[in-house]
């Protein structure tokens, strides 16, 4: 409204339909003034279009009809007219309407910021979240990773352990069939077979 180029019109100068020349060469000598706005009569006939009146007619004359000979156009090819002023009540009313608009505008805002704020705050609390899961997935991998070296050092050992006692039974075999060997030179001839198997079977 601020930027209105007809803020500044005080009158309107204004030129029968019928007389286009005059309403060029009026433009052009008032031309830069801001106070005047020439314009062409935009009044064309009678507004109402239906052959049969209205019945009753309701208009007790033609309300478009000038108020007097000077405002008739058809008369004068030219008159000037004062720009309507907006009332005290008229700007009132407005400006009570802009703080209106103003207000609602202001809680709508509010209501964003607290919206924004809530959000953010969630935001917040979501990549904090995702931190702590990065943080607990990351520990959980190492344990993983730990118990992986753990599992293949037992396995290791393991392999070590069944190696050991595979030679250990070995040994014990050869040594135990080295004491049986003994035993059957020390033993007399007439010993009895079923001892001598059963010292094999041990």
């Amino acid at each position: 409204m601020l930027n209105d180029p007809e803020m500044g019109v005080r009158y309107y100068f204004v030129v029968a339909r019928r007389n286009p020349e005059i309403l060029a060469r009026v433009r052009e000598r008032l031309h830069g003034d801001p106070r005047i706005d020439v314009i062409a009569d935009r009044r064309w006939g009678d507004r109402r279009r239906l052959l049969a009146p209205r019945n009753p007619d309701r208009r007790g004359g033609d309300r478009r009809r000038p108020t007097n000979v000077w405002n008739d156009l058809t008369i004068y090819p030219t008159l000037v007219a004062q720009r309507h002023v907006e009332s005290y009540a008229e700007l009132q009313r407005k400006a009570e309407s802009v703080a209106r608009d103003a207000e609602t505008v202001r809680t709508d805002n509010e209501r964003l910021r607290t919206t924004i704020g809530d959000l953010e705050r969630l935001l917040e609390a979501q990549i904090a979240e995702d931190g702590q899961l990065r943080a607990e997935n990351a520990a959980l991998r190492e344990e993983m990773a730990e118990l992986h070296r753990r599992l293949s050092a037992l396995a290791a050992a393991d392999t070590e352990f069944r190696t050991d006692v595979t030679a250990l039974v070995a040994q014990a075999e050869q040594a135990l069939g080295g004491l049986i060997n003994k035993f059957q030179r020390l033993a007399p001839d007439g010993r009895p077979a079923e001892k001598e198997s059963h010292l094999r079977s041990l």
